[in-house]
């Protein structure tokens, strides 16, 4: 694992950082000497999050703010970030999930479309819009003129945004949007980047993480989604099986250190990952990446895309 990249005196913004892969992240910027604002929906949870938060600070004089607005609401969003006296030099956005609309295309309602579209794209994509007009803003001001600023944006993703698998099928295009929208900002990152400011965009791609968001989508997803993600277990052998999120979160932000624009906290991200790559950057230097594309796209991809088929067959029988 890379070496802790030092986050004293930085700003940090998280959003969903009241629960889940989010508060963990959260916690541990400000472990290593970062404020932090935290962004939710519901500020009772959000409070009970700063707690966790301010009881592992490295120092007291850190600032950590928990404010609830609605980051599907772009008028929200705009007023409520726009009223923060803090400039993040650091967003991670991981707000989303679908904990109430896995199902088949014609079992979720259209409802269920919306939002998963809304809390996964639309929170990310509005919460990054205001905050690099905000940088923008900020640039020439007089005090800040001669210092070198860093500014990074950090979209929390899936490896859902790889592939599809029948329940997913409000999830999946909303993680395939946050993907598109982290690849088209990596370039105009550097179109906006200058000798005073650098603009870096990351995107990670988690597998399964053991969470109570996990946990309330197996309640919902359908059996052969579990069969074929290999979820088909009782809770105590998935706790086993998956990482926690305070794990997955330590990787995220130890990869701060890294201009790579692609985060892959685990073997299955990686797989599906190089077989994805297109335009995007690959990781390092590109050798591995290369390779496991290769061995993926020859050797793994037609035989699992066939028994995925197989099982969808035999389970429609």
């Amino acid at each position: 694992m890379p070496p802790t990249p030092t986050l004293e005196g930085k700003t940090v913004f998280v959003t969903g950082g009241s629960s889940g892969l989010g508060l963990e992240i959260a916690k541990i910027v400000a472990a290593q000497g970062a404020h932090v604002a935290i962004f939710s929906r519901r500020q009772k949870v959000l409070d009970a999050a700063k707690k966790e938060i301010l009881a592992v600070r490295l120092h007291e004089n850190q600032e950590v703010s928990a404010i609830a607005v609605d980051l599907s609401n772009a008028k929200a969003v705009r007023a409520t970030f726009g009223s923060l006296k803090l400039v993040p030099d650091i967003l991670y956005c991981a707000a989303g999930g679908c904990q109430t609309e896995c199902g088949f295309l014609t079992e979720i309602s259209s409802e269920d479309l919306d939002s998963c579209m809304r809390n996964n794209y639309y929170t990310a994509a509005y919460v990054s819009q205001v905050v690099l007009k905000i940088w923008r803003g900020v640039e020439n001001k007089p005090e800040l003129r001669g210092r070198t600023k860093e500014r990074r944006i950090v979209f929390i993703n899936s490896v859902g945004a790889f592939v599809g698998l029948p329940g997913y099928t409000a999830y999946t295009p909303s993680k395939a949007a946050v993907r598109g929208l982290a690849d088209t900002l990596r370039m105009e990152a550097l179109y906006y980047s200058n000798p005073g400011t650098k603009y870096t965009i990351q995107c990670a791609f988690p597998s399964n993480i053991m969470t109570d968001a996990f946990i309330e989508e197996q309640k919902n997803k359908p059996q052969l989604t579990k069969e074929m993600e290999e979820t088909n277990k009782d809770l105590d052998e998935l706790k086993k099986k998956l990482p926690s999120a305070a794990k997955v979160a330590q990787y995220i932000v130890s990869r701060l250190n890294s201009d790579d624009f692609a985060i892959c906290d685990s073997l299955a991200s990686e797989l599906l990952w190089s077989n994805m790559i297109g335009p995007s950057p690959k990781r390092g230097l590109g050798v591995a990446d290369s390779i496991l594309s290769f061995l993926v796209g020859t050797a793994i991809w037609p035989f699992q895309r066939r028994r995925w088929d197989k099982m969808c067959v035999q389970a429609g029988q």
